[in-house]
């Protein structure tokens, strides 16, 4: 038999809606949505399916096609960028319902936001066309959030349903990572795999990519085959993103500062915050940094609510430009400030450190012995994000510091795997909600796993609970 050479991404595709990964309520609303035109053509005659790349967004819709029989006919939109040339490619698919063989038809355009711009208008009108004549469904994919391309796109938006495909959670893209190595008989450690979706940040499609390049060829895979991952070029660029915001002199660089961010736009809310303190040390620019970025969290928490989606053009506008034109009187010396006070609380004179900026960090370097000072003085460079660099003997701290929100959550994450385990199983077998589970029941379970190990074992087994999860009661 000859052996499947395709890539991974391609060959693990989602064929039926059971295969998709995560996004439920985007597949439940799209899946309504198809299925209402069985009983008629429904009031709007598309959909727009947006979200970040590698979400599965092409993939959701050919699963959804196959599973309920209904032929693609896919269009690149931006490709087809012309009204003649959308035209040519469809032909009558969009009035003719059925397919030689009786199938319904569906279309497909993908890459939506590639067809917008001035030269482009006469495809927008065709698509707009197709969509008021049409007798069959058509689907749309665009990528990034909608407010990215709302002004382009305005007329399709009006006449269609708009569904948000997000991220999918960490502990779905492992599921997906371990189905793929049982389906090719590879044995991967669990910290590997997890690193490896930790790593993805939600892209299903970077996950699995980088699960081929560290295991095609092997039958194992351990946690040395995936280290190499780090923040790689994320890293980079964020550390470019963040620099751009917080020396931004104007709307139009803050924002489009934002736009090349390569991590979501709550996360990089999160590294805003997190190091508006080392940037400005005026204490007025400071007050007027944060106010902003609470405005943010209000328009997005609104936007969030009312998907109403063009609130977030004011979100982001409050967290880069706003935030970036906060400062007035700081120099940007927040950081190398709490270096020099760090090192005067342990009463080291100024001589014993030299201290200078460079592009990867303040680099601080012992100028002499430190004697006991020494293991204080570590301490300190440890808490700001420092690390030591032995051959050059001295410590780099880099401008900018990961949120603590989020180093938490990644720190807690195997607990909170574990509790939500133990909540499913309690819950499920007593007949009661999570939320009572958590409250009424699974205190007792932990204390019974403290005092009675005999015991805890029959009701880890009556649970059917995972064998990680008694191993972490144990540990309680």
């Amino acid at each position: 038999m000859t052996p499947d050479k395709r890539p991974w991404s391609e060959r693990f595709r989602p064929k039926t809606m059971s295969e998709v990964v995560d996004n439920e309520a985007a597949l439940r609303k799209l899946l309504a949505w198809v299925r209402s035109w069985g009983v008629g053509i429904p009031d709007r005659r598309s959909v727009i399916l947006y979200g970040p790349p590698g979400t599965g967004k092409n993939s959701m819709v050919e699963a959804v096609a196959n599973d309920l029989g209904f032929d693609l006919i896919e269009v690149n939109a931006s490709d087809q960028r012309t009204a003649s040339r959308i035209d040519e490619a469809l032909g009558k698919n969009t009035v003719q319902t059925q397919t030689l063989f009786g199938k319904r038809r569906m279309i497909l355009f993908d890459e939506l936001e590639g067809i917008s711009g001035q030269e482009d208008r006469g495809g927008v009108e065709a698509i707009l066309r197709l969509i008021k004549e049409t007798r069959n469904p058509i689907v749309m994919i665009a990528t990034g959030s909608a407010e990215s391309w709302e002004e382009l796109l305005n007329p399709l938006i009006r006449v269609s349903e708009l569904i948000e495909v997000r991220h999918a959670p960490m502990a779905n893209v492992l599921q997906l990572l371990k189905r793929i190595c049982d389906s090719l008989e590879i044995e991967a450690q669990e910290e590997a795999l997890e690193l490896v979706a930790e790593r993805s940040n939600g892209d299903l499609r970077s996950a699995v990519n980088d699960l081929e390049a560290a295991a095609r060829g092997k039958k194992t895979v351990s946690l040395d085959d995936v280290y190499w991952l780090g923040n790689r070029d994320r890293k980079n660029g964020l550390t470019e993103v963040l620099h751009k915001i917080f020396s931004a002199k104007s709307f139009r660089e803050a924002r489009e500062a934002q736009e090349a961010s390569p991590v979501k736009y709550e996360e990089l809310f999160e590294w805003v915050y997190e190091n508006i303190p080392y940037f400005y040390e005026d204490s007025h620019d400071l007050s007027r940094a944060m106010e902003a970025l609470a405005r943010a969290d209000m328009y997005k928490k609104r936007a969030d609510d009312t998907q109403e989606y063009r609130l977030l053009k004011y979100f982001f506008d409050a967290m880069t430009a706003e935030v970036a034109l906060a400062r007035q009187k700081s120099k940007g010396t927040g950081l190398i400030d709490g270096i020099r006070k760090a090192s005067n609380c342990i009463h080291l004179a100024p001589s014993s450190l030299f201290i200078q900026e460079e592009r990867e960090g303040i680099i601080v370097k012992p100028t002499k012995y430190l004697g006991n000072d020494w293991q204080p003085l570590n301490n300190v460079m440890r808490e700001l994000g420092g690390r030591w660099q032995r051959e050059r003997s001295l410590w780099i701290i880099p401008y900018f510091r990961p949120p603590g929100r989020i180093s938490h959550l990644a720190g807690s994450w195997w607990s909170r795997r574990r509790n939500k385990d133990l909540q499913e199983k309690v819950a499920k077998r007593c007949h009661i909600s999570k939320r009572s589970a958590l409250i009424e029941v699974i205190p007792y379970i932990k204390a019974i796993f403290r005092e009675n190990p005999r015991r805890a074992m029959a009701i880890g087994h009556s649970l059917d609970l995972e064998e990680d999860t008694i191993k972490w009661l144990k540990e309680k």
